[in-house]
């Protein structure tokens, strides 16, 4: 299959979205290091027949799963430190304010003789 590159494209973009691996997309359509691809640039893409979903799918599920349950724990973790620096700064907000405003110190003036 053909494919003609966009505005935004990049070799890893290109192979995630046709499920092929980069180094594939750098062999078939022989590009040179440093493995620049312009707008309009034409590139084969090696396509194979998708398998039937099966066991993958189930795997990938768990393991997205578990990636979410880590980002919960993440979060609540996150969240409880902040409510405990929260806490800390009402504390030292308290403490430092004064509970009756200072009184003005007297200048001295010189006094006329």
């Amino acid at each position: 299959m053909n494919y003609v590159v966009r505005s935004g494209d990049t070799l890893n973009s290109i192979a995630a979205r046709f499920g092929v691996s980069v180094q594939e997309l750098i062999r078939v359509n022989n590009v040179p290091y440093p493995y620049y691809i312009y707008v309009g640039q034409n590139l084969y893409i090696p396509i194979t027949p998708t398998p039937a979903p099966g066991g993958d799918v189930e795997r990938r599920l768990n393991r997205l799963e578990n990636r979410v349950d880590a980002l919960r724990e993440d979060y609540r973790r996150l969240d409880n430190r902040v409510d405990r620096l929260e806490n800390r700064v009402t504390r030292l907000e308290r403490a430092t304010t004064p509970t009756q405003p200072p009184r003005p110190r007297p200048t001295a003036t010189p006094r006329p003789r």
